[in-house]
């Protein structure tokens, strides 16, 4: 091979290598760049939504933001009143709520009143045949009987005495049998009296009379029905005043005492309504291991009615709180309490730890400091975008 053919094959070969790089070069700046993870990192505005949201932010511009409904609330302190929020329930006042019953086994004659009837105390409720009152009410016209005619006795001997006819054990024993006379026929009238019975003539009929004013809540008993002493024919509550019943979880009992102010919100009843907690259960009930709060309210236009379901929100003291945000600001994910905090590029997904709350405003522990905004009303809307873009990168 000659000089000249060598100096070519080099030129050519200087030439290619040119070529290739040119070639490279250009490829290199077309082909888009890749961030860490492999993802396109075009445009300057996403780079940088990229770069401020994180692995555990949601890109959102101030537009969409807007359109989102989203509502933006600044972490700061605030005074809060605790609030225990507790269901509840309206129940009849226990203590001015009687079950009648019929004070012997019998049969039902004739009921009087339905439920939801008004009725004064004295007011005849049901009547009743009872074989056993019929004995007793002969029981104790018998011992009337006796009672008279031992007084009778006792005078004829009173007189014999006074005349020095008769002896004086004579007149002794006829006083000791008058008194005995006496006790057996106020035991006799007792015995009625205490079962709400009418003496009256020798009767098995007996009338059953409200022992106080109230409502007829309930009803079982019909006509013609065999009742005993175990069952009431139906009972009857003053709803004058109602138990308003909360339970309390076991973890917020030492939260809990008689004394507390309460609101509470019935149905639909308009407002809150004010109480004090008069009564603090001392025991857990087995099956739903909470206690009862109660707190008594009068009822006098009897817009309350028993069954009805119903809040209780228990008032703690006040306290001033340095970070505070909006209650419906904290979202949990996981099992954890987050916010979501405004960025440069739309909102960062923050752990925190609650604290205490009032309903509208909660204490935030740790992980916010005052003067940071995070999203609030509608930050379920962030959350849901959250969970759609985890499920997204699983797959």
């Amino acid at each position: 091979m000659t000089k000249t053919q060598k100096m070519a094959i080099a030129l050519m070969c200087a030439f290619a290598l040119l070529l290739a790089g040119l070639m490279l070069f250009t490829r290199q700046d077309t082909v888009p760049a890749k961030d860490a993870h492999g993802h396109d990192d075009r445009g300057a505005e996403t780079g940088a939504a990229s770069e401020d949201a994180g692995e555990r932010g949601i890109a959102m511009t101030a537009a969409q933001i807007k359109a989102n409904g989203i509502a933006l609330d600044t972490a700061g302190a605030a005074t809060l009143r605790q609030r225990l929020h507790l269901p509840a329930q309206v129940k009849t006042d226990a203590e001015h709520t009687v079950a009648l019953a019929v004070p012997a086994p019998g049969i039902v004659q004739a009921v009087l009143v339905s439920p939801g009837t008004l009725v004064r105390k004295g007011q005849a409720l049901v009547t009743i045949r009872s074989p056993a009152v019929a004995q007793w009410r002969a029981d104790a016209a018998s011992a009337r009987q006796r009672l008279q005619l031992a007084r009778t006795t006792y005078q004829r001997e009173k007189t014999l005495w006074d005349e020095r006819i008769s002896a004086r054990q004579d007149l002794d024993a006829a006083a000791t049998a008058m008194k005995e006379a006496e006790i057996a026929a106020q035991a006799a009238a007792q015995h009625l009296a205490a079962l709400g019975i009418e003496a009256g003539t020798v009767s098995g009929s007996v009338t059953m009379r409200a022992p106080i004013a109230g409502v007829v809540v309930e009803k079982p008993a019909v006509a013609g029905q065999a009742v005993d002493e175990t069952r009431p024919l139906l009972t009857i509550a003053d709803l004058s005043h109602v138990w308003i019943e909360a339970a309390v979880p076991a973890d917020s009992l030492g939260q809990v005492g008689t004394g507390m102010a309460a609101k509470i919100s019935v149905g639909t009843q308009p407002g809150e309504i004010d109480g004090t907690v008069a009564f603090v259960g001392p025991v857990l009930g087995e099956s739903t291991r909470m206690a009862t709060a109660r707190v008594v309210l009068p009822n006098r236009d009897a817009r309350l009615r028993p069954g009805m379901l119903a809040t209780v929100d228990l008032m703690g003291p006040q306290s001033q709180v340095p970070v505070t945000v909006a209650g419906d600001a904290i979202q949990t994910i996981h099992e954890h309490s987050v916010v979501f905090v405004r960025t440069k590029a739309g909102f960062a997904l923050r752990d925190v730890v609650p604290g205490r709350t009032d309903g509208r405003r909660t204490e935030i522990v740790r992980g916010l400091a005052a003067g940071e905004v995070v999203a609030a009303g509608g930050s379920f809307l962030l959350k849901a975008d959250l969970g759609k873009s985890e499920a997204g990168h699983d797959d």
